[in-house]
Formats: C-alpha cells, sequence, structure tokens
C-alpha cells in the first residue's frame, strides 16, 4: 500500500498549474482538518507555486453550510472563493447568481466522464455550475442467509421485495423492509427512488410538474402497501437513516434500503455487527411500469464563487478542477472510502483491491436519478415530504397527495 501511495502521490504532484500571478484564494471545503478534502488541498498547495489555497473549516451540517453561504452570497462576499456544494444546491444557486458557470471550463468531453446522474444536478437551463467530486446513492441491503435459507434470489422486482420481506418476516419474527420513513428529506430520497424505478418524475428537466401521473401515484401506493402487507412495519414511518441501519445491524430486518456508508468497518462490515458477513447490495428494484432499479443521487460538488475577482476565479477553476480529478478522486476514495464521480475511477485496479465495494456501487451510481432540479428545492422538498408522509401513514390516498403536490408546487413556481 505504501508504494500504491507514494505513486498516487507523485501522479497528484505533476499535476501543473497555468502560469499566472501568485493568487491566493479560499475553500470551504469540511470541518476535519485532516479530512480528504483537506489532504487534497495540501497536495494542490505543494504541487505548484502560483495559487495558495486557505482552507476553510465549515459545520458538518448541510443546513448550516447552505444558510452560512447564502448570507455571505447575499451581501457578494469574494469569500470563498470555492466551495464544497449539495448535488441539491446547484439549480438555487444558480438562479440566485450565486455559483460561477463553468460551462467554458467543462466542454462536453469532460462532461462524459462523468456518472450520468451527476452532470444533470450539476446542469440548469442547460449549463454547468459546479463540477461533481463525489457521489452517493441509495441500494438495497438484503440478508444473504435468511434468503438462502428459505430458497430466495434476491429481489428484482417491487412484488418480489414484498413478498419476500413479507414472508421472512413472519417466519423469522422481525421486520421485512425497513427505510427512511420519517417526514424529512430521507423521505424523499426513498420516494423518489420508487418513483423513477416506475418511469415517473415529480419535475422532468424543463421544469415541468409532472408528478400527479398514473406511475406517481402507483409508486406511492406500493410504498403504502408494504406496510399494509407487513412487509415494513408500523414504525418504518418514523424511521431515519440511523434507525434503519441499526435495525438491519442488529439483526431485525430482512432488507434495508439505506447509503453505502452503512458497509463499513465501524458499522454494519464490524466485528460488533450482528449481520457480519452476512448480507449483500444491489440496486433497489423496479416497478411493474419501470425499466429497472433506480437510486436517489447524493453527494457533493465544486462551485465557484462569481463574486471573487477574475484572478481568484481562474485560480479558482484550476483548484476545482484539481480536486475533481481522476487521480484526487482515486486518493479520496482510498483515504474516506468516497464513491467517485468518474467513471473511470470504478475500474481502476488500485480502488478495486483496497475497496471492493466500489465494483458493487458501479451499476447502481451509474443508473443513480437527481432529486427534482429547481431553484426552489427547499420548498418543493417540504411540500413532498409532508404529502408523502400522509401517504405512508395512511391519512391520505395517494391520488389525493399528488393532486395536493402538484398545485403546491406550481404555486411555488408563481
Amino acid at each position: 500500500m505504501k508504494k500504491v501511495w507514494i505513486t498516487l502521490l507523485v501522479t497528484v504532484l505533476v499535476f501543473s498549474a497555468i502560469g499566472m500571478a501568485k493568487t491566493k484564494i479560499t475553500y470551504f471545503g469540511d470541518n476535519d482538518p485532516n479530512s480528504a478534502e483537506a489532504i487534497l488541498t495540501r497536495l494542490f498547495n505543494s504541487s505548484q507555486d502560483e495559487i495558495e489555497v486557505e482552507f476553510l473549516l465549515q459545520s458538518w451540517s448541510t443546513d448550516d453550510k447552505h444558510t452560512a453561504l447564502v448570507t455571505r452570497f447575499g451581501a457578494k462576499d469574494p469569500n470563498p472563493t470555492v466551495y464544497l456544494g449539495d448535488v441539491i444546491w446547484p439549480a438555487e444557486f444558480a438562479a440566485a447568481g450565486w455559483a460561477l458557470d463553468l460551462t467554458p471550463y467543462f466542454p462536453k468531453s469532460e462532461q462524459d466522464k462523468f456518472l450520468p446522474g451527476t452532470i444533470k444536478s450539476a446542469t440548469y437551463l442547460g449549463k454547468i455550475y459546479a463540477i461533481p467530486s463525489f457521489t452517493d446513492g441509495g441500494l438495497l441491503y438484503y440478508r444473504t442467509d435468511l434468503l438462502e435459507k428459505y430458497g430466495y434470489k434476491p429481489p428484482t422486482t417491487w412484488e418480489e421485495l414484498k413478498t419476500i420481506a413479507a414472508t421472512i418476516a413472519k417466519k423469522e419474527g422481525i421486520d421485512g423492509f425497513v427505510f427512511q420513513g420519517a417526514q424529512y428529506e430521507g423521505l424523499v430520497c426513498d420516494a423518489v427512488e420508487f418513483i423513477a424505478a416506475n418511469g415517473g418524475e415529480v419535475i422532468d428537466g424543463n421544469g415541468n410538474v409532472k408528478v400527479n401521473s398514473p406511475e406517481v401515484i402507483q409508486a406511492l401506493e406500493f410504498m403504502r402497501e408494504l406496510i399494509t402487507s407487513g412487509a415494513a412495519p408500523d414504525k418504518v414511518f418514523t424511521f431515519m437513516e440511523e434507525d434503519a441501519r441499526m435495525a438491519f445491524q442488529q439483526g431485525n430486518a430482512v432488507f434495508m434500503r439505506n447509503w453505502p456508508y452503512c458497509h463499513s468497518p465501524s458499522n454494519m462490515a464490524g466485528d460488533q455487527s450482528a449481520v457480519k458477513g452476512k448480507y449483500g447490495m444491489i440496486p433497489m428494484p423496479k416497478g411493474p411500469k419501470g425499466s429497472g432499479g433506480a437510486a436517489t443521487l447524493g453527494g457533493w460538488m465544486l462551485f465557484v464563487n462569481p463574486f471573487a475577482s477574475k484572478a481568484e476565479q481562474a485560480a479558482g477553476v484550476q483548484f476545482a478542477k484539481f480536486i475533481t480529478s481522476e487521480s484526487a478522486q482515486i486518493i479520496r476514495n482510498l483515504v474516506a472510502g468516497n464513491a467517485p464521480t468518474r467513471i473511470a475511477v470504478y475500474s481502476n485496479p488500485t480502488v478495486l483491491r483496497a475497496n471492493a465495494i466500489v465494483e458493487t456501487l458501479y451499476p447502481i451510481m451509474i443508473n443513480a436519478v437527481p432529486r427534482p432540479v429547481t431553484p426552489f428545492y427547499a420548498q418543493v422538498s417540504n411540500a413532498l415530504q409532508e404529502e408523502f408522509h400522509a401517504v405512508l401513514t395512511g391519512k391520505k390516498t395517494a391520488a389525493d397527495a399528488v393532486k395536493a403536490l402538484e398545485r403546491k408546487i406550481k404555486e411555488i413556481y408563481e
């Protein structure tokens, strides 16, 4: 591994800077001075002598990061020059004038090297406003031992998931399928997967509201059926990510929808886990009207501040390219286990030897779908959370919920 690191570091250090005067810029990364973000920033600074990047610590909380940046940009603050932003921010920040148009620096030939879903999320009105750095996507965890015990193969359709979950749950006296059902952003992620896996969408690429459709209604009805059929426990509509993980990790569930972070030595792959060596990971199953399963896209991207000086913007673009380069993404995966946004990294021998899950993640990430791309995402998400949860708890029918959503989203757009 030491030789691998030396090779990688040498590869990164040969990156050369565009000729320009010494320029100092700032970067809002994360709150850990020893994180992959901080390590890559130090590597960039040591790789050339024309740009100096100051790494600024910021909160782990996505909401806190968002608030801090909105406050700064509202005052046209030139700092930070570059910032790490959530995958759901590009449309909002582009519409508000808080993100530099990176299209001139990020041609189609370069975009094609990235996972399609990440590029779609970074695009607003046909222009690129962020460079995808690392990604995330929902997947289905399943108990290999229990499926083998009862003679089942991993499910590829909704009906298979529901039937297997309900059957084994009843026989074993545990939960069948746990997911993120509480009224928060996690529920939106889960619902978007079911909707996309059935050929539906909430808002299309042109900003048209498409939520009131048979495909969306059927997806929401199925989510409710998971509970009424006994495939999922009633308590699931209070579950967030960690509730689901703990239930599955303690051996109390057959299936779980969650993010890749659950598969780590500190979580389900560790010695403290009741399911260590007893679970597998596959894409979420498809609906009756869908062509395949879907994973809701998560992850983070690099943005450049349009209020910075031209020289700072140029330096910021160069730094953002470095942080999102193939070599940097290899290092990031080895250091932090982050899923790459560049397609080539998924077949990199060093990465595959060090982190075998990457091979499992590729078919999931290549088909990942973004949440609704809209400059009003926060308001739209709140409406989705409320109506989706009403269906899940049986307070509303799916048909009534999508009618309400169609009205609410159109009002938000007015």
